[in-house]
């Protein structure tokens, strides 16, 4: 029969191994933490009976993510009937974190009516302007301005897309894709537009049905993309997202899926 015969030195340093890995896993841990998203909110601005704010999404790394804004339940109630002035713009300043982002702000623009062309966009909706132009550079422009007709380089707008006629005063000129839905025989959901003035892209800009946005449905779409980028070393979307957040009863409309250009 084999007798045991305890050995405290061996139960020793068996015990300090087995701590060590346990520290040793506990320490790396500590220094290596999952590093969530951050999300920074613009200012909130008076939309209707409700708000909206813009939001900058940024990774672990402090590289952009998403940029959009959100739009409260009850922001759509309670909007402008209708004028003989200019349709209501909100502007939505953005959050300190967009050094790598081309966008300056983003304007809400609420067209009860529509507009032009008739039978196309003449139906309620939001035009959410992505701006790259300053509000400095967007008040210089005039109604009809003739440097809205300096057009930019094809290789710097999306295949296919065609200008439309005129300068919208703030704005510039807006361009469409011939190939949207709206223009064969389907009733307009939303759509994406780019604006240019003098020679260069001032905006980024999905358009909006208000019926479409209270179905309160979530749907990402691929967003247009040029051959060629006027600036770089930033980060541009390369998809975009309308939807609804049941949990903080909010409309959302942002564009992700950053590429470094």
């Amino acid at each position: 029969m084999q007798t045991f015969r305890f050995n405290p030195w061996r139960y020793l340093a068996a015990l300090l191994l087995a701590g060590g890995l346990s520290l040793t896993a506990c320490d790396d841990d500590d220094e290596n933490p999952a590093a969530d998203p951050v999300t920074t909110f613009g200012d909130a601005t008076a939309v209707g009976n409700g708000s909206a704010r813009s939001f900058v999404t940024v990774d672990a790394s402090g590289n952009p993510a998403e940029i959009g804004l959100r739009l409260t339940e009850a922001g759509l109630t309670g909007l402008p009937a209708g004028s003989s002035g200019p349709p209501p713009w909100y502007v939505l300043n953005l959050p300190a974190n967009t050094a790598k982002l081309p966008f300056n702000h983003i304007s809400l623009d609420w067209a009860v009516q529509g507009h032009e062309p008739p039978g196309v966009y003449n139906t309620p909706h939001f035009d959410v302007h992505f701006y790259m132009a300053t509000m400095a550079e967007r008040t210089q422009i005039a109604p009809n301005d003739s440097r809205g007709e300096v057009l930019p380089e094809a290789r710097l707008l999306p295949p296919g897309y065609v200008a439309g006629p005129g300068v919208v005063p703030m704005m510039g000129k807006h361009w469409t894709d011939p190939a949207g839905h709206e223009f064969h025989g389907m009733p307009f959901t939303q759509t994406f537009v780019v604006g240019s003035f003098n020679g260069a892209v001032t905006f980024w800009e999905p358009m909006i049905d208000k019926a479409y946005l209270e179905s309160k449905k979530t749907e990402t779409f691929g967003l247009p993309q040029p051959q060629t980028y006027a600036k770089s070393g930033v980060y541009f979307p390369t998809k975009y997202t309308i939807g609804y957040d049941a949990s903080t009863r909010e409309y959302v409309v942002k564009m992700h899926d950053m590429v470094l250009r």
